[in-house]
C-alpha cells in the first residue's frame, strides 16, 4: 500500500479539519451516553417506586387459615390505616379456577366488585397439595395461575404452606414459591412454614391451628406488609 504525503498546507488543513471532527463528535458521543444512562436511571427509578410503594388497597385471599385468622388479620390491617382491605376465605378453598371453591375465581370477583388493590396476599396452596399439585411442574402452573388474577403491576405476598402428613409436597410447592420470589421483585414469600414448625404446640391437626397460632398467623402476614411498606 502506498501512503501519500499531503503537501504541508494541506496536510495542516487535513489535521484541522480532523480536530474539529473530534471536537465535534467527542460532546455528541458523551450525550448520547449519557442520555442512554438517563433512560436506565428513569426505568429503574420507575421500577423502584413501582416495587417499594406503600400499600393502600390490600385483598387477601386464602382457604380455612384465613378464616380461622381473618379477626385478628382485619385488626392488624386496620392498624396499617390502608385506604381499603378485603380478607376473604373460604374453607377447602383451592387456587384453580375449575375447583370447586377457587382463588381465581375469587380473585376475579373481588376485582369485578371492589376494583384493584396495589397489594395482594395470597394464603392458598394446603388444599392444592392434597388434590395433586405435588410435583414441581405443577405448582409452577397452579402458582402463575394464581398470579394471571391478581391486580396487573400489583405487589403479591404469597403465605407458604405447612401441611404436617404431606412434607415433600409441602417442600415442593415453598420451593417454587421462593424460586418465584427470587424471579420477581413484586413478589415476596410470607414464612408461614418456618414459623409453625417452631411452635408444633399450635396444632391441632396436621393443618389447622389454636387460637395462638392464628393470632400469630395474622401477626406475621401483616408485620411483613408494615415492613415491605415502610409503616
Amino acid at each position: 500500500m502506498v501512503v501519500r504525503k499531503l503537501p504541508g498546507p494541506r496536510r495542516f488543513a487535513a489535521l484541522a479539519s480532523l480536530v474539529v471532527v473530534c471536537a465535534v463528535a467527542a460532546p455528541l458521543a458523551a450525550r448520547a451516553d449519557i442520555a442512554s444512562i438517563g433512560q436506565a436511571g428513569a426505568r429503574a427509578t420507575e421500577q423502584a417506586v413501582r416495587i417499594n410503594r406503600l400499600c393502600t388497597r390490600v385483598w387477601v385471599i386464602g382457604d380455612s387459615l384465613t378464616v380461622g385468622s381473618a379477626a385478628a388479620l382485619r385488626s392488624g390491617l386496620d392498624s396499617l390505616k390502608l385506604e381499603a382491605e378485603i380478607v376473604d376465605g373460604a374453607n377447602n378453598r383451592r387456587i384453580s379456577a375449575t375447583a370447586p371453591i377457587s382463588g381465581v375465581r375469587a380473585a376475579r370477583s373481588i376485582r369485578a366488585t371492589s376494583g384493584e388493590a396495589n397489594c395482594w396476599v395470597i394464603a392458598l396452596g394446603t388444599n392444592d397439595i392434597s388434590n395433586g399439585v405435588i410435583t414441581t411442574t405443577r405448582a409452577r402452573a397452579a402458582v402463575a395461575e394464581m398470579l394471571a388474577e391478581v391486580t396487573p403491576q400489583a405487589r403479591v405476598w404469597w403465605v407458604n404452606v405447612d401441611f404436617r402428613s404431606l412434607d415433600q409436597s409441602t417442600r415442593t410447592f415453598n420451593t417454587v414459591l421462593n424460586e418465584r420470589a427470587a424471579a420477581d421483585l413484586r413478589f415476596a414469600v410470607i414464612d408461614w412454614y418456618a414459623l409453625a414448625e417452631s411452635h408444633p404446640e399450635w396444632f391441632v391437626d396436621v393443618v389447622h391451628v389454636n387460637s395462638a397460632g392464628y393470632t400469630a398467623r395474622a401477626a406475621l402476614i401483616v408485620d411483613s406488609l408494615r415492613r415491605s411498606s415502610g409503616k
